[in-house]
This record gives structure tokens, C-alpha cells and sequence, in this order.
């Protein structure tokens, strides 16, 4: 048994397929298909059950693979130590981000770690911020950069698994068409959004939590839903409803069309924040990055 059959296997399990496994690991599909058939023979239980559709894994595979998905990070982080013995070489830094989080402080902490360390490597998905959270518990992610609120949760149970670095800091606000009657009213209460029409954010974004939040006990009218922050800027500006949206992100402006309304609740103060699982060594390049995301929030 080698560690790069360890390495196959959890590949084609958690892709589903030894075409997609082998294009992510940049091999040929017979040498996947070959070790992973050489790790079966080895261990003596048939690992996954080929069809049509892919491979799927069998009940042996998935009773192994928490021990296959823990050799397969200490491999990587073995031979990203051995590296760093001489200055940090070589390493990768897998990364999920909310897109408020490219948009602000990613951008001068990834110039100046590949200036210093020009050989790491980043492996990035954007998404929200239950997704984020969600891969980094799951290690597909070394590090997560989210969206958190005071008080709202996304995975409450699983919030003590993740140590949280706090970042930069925004608000949640509401963008409503420059003529609208919110745009000019003193103050702000929940009930002035009954029966008004809603442009809703994706289930799996910490907005949509706090929009649910927003509207307990309001009648809501959501006439469109959309996952794209600037789409619902462009929505609002053309008079088809109104949006929460976030003061991080770049498309957060008012003119043009658009008015902000302040939301006066102690949730809606946004933190951009770093996460990472409180029990996983870490690389020398995730803490390098990690370092330097600290260095850089002190100067928002």
C-alpha cells in the first residue's frame, strides 16, 4: 500500500468518477483505475462498485476513508514540512471564501505571500459562507475566510469544532430603489417591509438567515432569488424589490438608482473572519497565510 493509492481513492470516492479523479490529479484514468484495484488486492475488500454513472464507494470504503482522508493531509503535510526546513519552498493553501472576502483583504495577502513565497500554490472556491464553513470542518479546506453575524449561527453545533480570527468589519444594510418611501423615512422597523416585493439570497448564505430573521412575523413577498450580489443590486436598480446586502462587498453603493438603508439590530454588524478546525496541524504555508491575513485586517 502506497500513499498515492490512498491519494486515488479519495479522489474517485469523493468525486465519483476515476475520469474527474484522474483529471484533478493530473494522471491517466487506467493508472487511477489500476492502483486503486492494486490498494483492493492489498487490503483484501472491494473499495468502490463501478457503474455507468461513476464509482460509488463500498460499506469497506467508507468505514476506511476517515483514516484514507487523515493519511492522505499527513503525507501533505510531511512533505510540506520537510520543505519548510530550509525556508518555506514549496506548499499549498486550499482556500474557501465568501466573495466579500476577495474583494477585500484577499487580494494584498495573496500578492504579498507569493512575492515572499513565489513556489505556494492556492487552490480556491467561492461560495457562501455555510458552504466555506462546512469544507473546512470537512478538510477539504485548510483555511475559510466567512461572513459571521453577532449572534446568528449558521451550523451551531458544529461552531466549537472551528477557531475564528475576525478580520474586517461591515453592516448588513437594505438597498431599496432611490424613490422608494424607506429610502426618505426616519428609522427602520420590520413591518415596513410587509407585502413589499423581496429579491432573496441563496439558502446556504448567512444574508438569507438574517433576512429570515429580518421578516419573522412579516408577511414576506419574494418575487426573485438569486445567489449573485451585484444581480440583486441590478434588480433593485431597475424597481423589482428589495435586498439585504453586506457594506464588504464592492457592489454595496449607493446612487445610480440604489438608496441603503440602515439596519439598526446588533446582528447586522458584519465581520469578515478567518476560520480553520481547532484539532488540524497546519502547513507552514497555511500559517504564513494566516500571519499575514492578521498583519493585514489592522490596516482596514
Amino acid at each position: 500500500m502506497r500513499f498515492e493509492q490512498l491519494r486515488y481513492l479519495e479522489a474517485a470516492v469523493r468525486t465519483g468518477s476515476f475520469r474527474q479523479a484522474a483529471k484533478e490529479l493530473d494522471i491517466s484514468q487506467p493508472t487511477i483505475t489500476n492502483q486503486v484495484q492494486r490498494l483492493e488486492e492489498d487490503l483484501g475488500v472491494v473499495l468502490v462498485v463501478r457503474g455507468a454513472k461513476g464509482v460509488r464507494p463500498t460499506y469497506a470504503a467508507e468505514r476506511i476513508l476517515p483514516h484514507v482522508v487523515a493519511a492522505v493531509q499527513a503525507e501533505r503535510l510531511m512533505r510540506e514540512e520537510a520543505s519548510a526546513i530550509g525556508g518555506l519552498k514549496l506548499g499549498t493553501v486550499r482556500l474557501g471564501t465568501v466573495p466579500a472576502g476577495s474583494q477585500t483583504i484577499l487580494p494584498g495577502v495573496v500578492k504579498r505571500l507569493l512575492s515572499d513565497f513565489p513556489n505556494v500554490r492556492f487552490e480556491v472556491e467561492e461560495g457562501p459562507s455555510k458552504m466555506v464553513s462546512r469544507g473546512v470542518l470537512s478538510g477539504h479546506f485548510d483555511v475559510g475566510l466567512v461572513t459571521r453575524l453577532a449572534g446568528i449561527d449558521l451550523i451551531p453545533a458544529e461552531q466549537a469544532l472551528l477557531h475564528h480570527v475576525d478580520l474586517i468589519s461591515g453592516r448588513l444594510v437594505l438597498a431599496v430603489p432611490e424613490n422608494h418611501r424607506l429610502a426618505s423615512k426616519d428609522g427602520f422597523e420590520a413591518a415596513d417591509l410587509e407585502g413589499e416585493p423581496l429579491i432573496f439570497p441563496a439558502e446556504t448564505s448567512i444574508l438569507r438567515t438574517a433576512f429570515e430573521q429580518l421578516l419573522d412575523g412579516v408577511e414576506a413577498r419574494i418575487v426573485y432569488a438569486t445567489n449573485n450580489a451585484e444581480a440583486s443590486q441590478n434588480m433593485v436598480r431597475a424597481g423589482v424589490g428589495i435586498c439585504m446586502a453586506n457594506t464588504l462587498l464592492s457592489s454595496t453603493v449607493s446612487g445610480n438608482g440604489v438608496a441603503l438603508v440602515p439596519l439598526p439590530y446588533e446582528w447586522a454588524h458584519a465581520r469578515i473572519s478567518a476560520i480553520v478546525r481547532n484539532d488540524e496541524a497546519r502547513t507552514s504555508a497555511v500559517q504564513a497565510f494566516l500571519g499575514l491575513l492578521r498583519e493585514s485586517a489592522k490596516n482596514f
